[in-house]
């Protein structure tokens, strides 16, 4: 039997293409999963709840992106103020569909919630980053969302944070990559992957979920270039400028 699946990330790091890939291997994703300008494979119902989580903690963001990221002792509290079993009624129909996998940029925050209603201490973690040049470059050209280098590094270094405490405070061991594992190598990852979680990758299901080139970053030199014009022009224009589709 294979063991549930948690992964945390920063966000905008590749954690939707290594969920899916995960997923190809039998695991739950739940009854509908979230979509953005693709499929994020998140739970929806888990994405509702997280929200709801942060929202009674006094974050009142849809996502985490912001500064001052979610407050982990307020995130703590809200399991004590709360009623619990819309909370406890998901658990249960998650467990009803082992193995399940949870992936939600706001689970990095939220995390601090649920294990204060249930032990998750028997799950595989798997942590997913990415370099900062290519976060950012991608938020730019791709996400089309204007915000500084500086200030998007702030916010990964909360969500970096958020789950060093957890796993710290847990005592649980965490497989660590980044996206540029994934493209750079992936060979390699597949295999750490099968050993790491007990299942079957393979090659040919990485290139059913990444549509893009392998063994070479997702941007170069050129498209930070790129980035930063637009991110400049932004700056003074503002809404008039029309970011790029990459």
């Amino acid at each position: 039997m294979k063991d549930n699946v948690i992964i945390l990330t920063t966000g905008s790091s590749g954690s939707s293409v290594l969920a899916g890939l995960i997923a190809t291997q039998g695991y739950w994703l739940g009854e509908e999963t979230k979509k953005l300008q693709f499929d994020t494979y998140e739970n929806a119902e888990l994405v509702d709840l997280n929200i709801e989580i942060l929202r009674a903690s006094g974050f009142n963001r849809y996502d985490c992106n912001d500064i001052p990221s979610p407050d982990i002792e307020n995130i703590k509290k809200v399991a004590g103020r709360i009623d619990l079993r819309p909370f406890k009624d998901f658990l249960d129909k998650c467990n009803d569909n082992t193995p399940w996998l949870w992936k939600d940029p706001r689970l990095s925050f939220t995390i601090h919630f649920w294990a204060q209603i249930v032990d998750l201490s028997s799950a595989q973690y798997i942590f997913i980053d990415r370099e900062p040049i290519q976060s950012w470059t991608g938020l730019i050209l791709k996400r089309q969302v204007p915000i500084s280098y500086r200030n998007q590094q702030k916010i990964n270094i909360s969500y970096r944070n958020s789950c060093k405490v957890y796993f710290l405070e847990q005592k649980i061991n965490c497989a660590t990559y980044t996206f540029e594992n994934l493209l750079l190598d992936p060979d390699a990852l597949v295999n750490d992957l099968n050993s790491e979680l007990g299942i079957n990758l393979s090659m040919k299901d990485i290139k059913s979920i990444y549509k893009g080139p392998l063994y070479r970053k997702r941007y170069n030199l050129l498209s930070y270039v790129k980035a930063r014009l637009f991110y400049m022009m932004y700056i003074i224009k503002g809404d008039r400028v029309n970011f790029p589709r990459v």
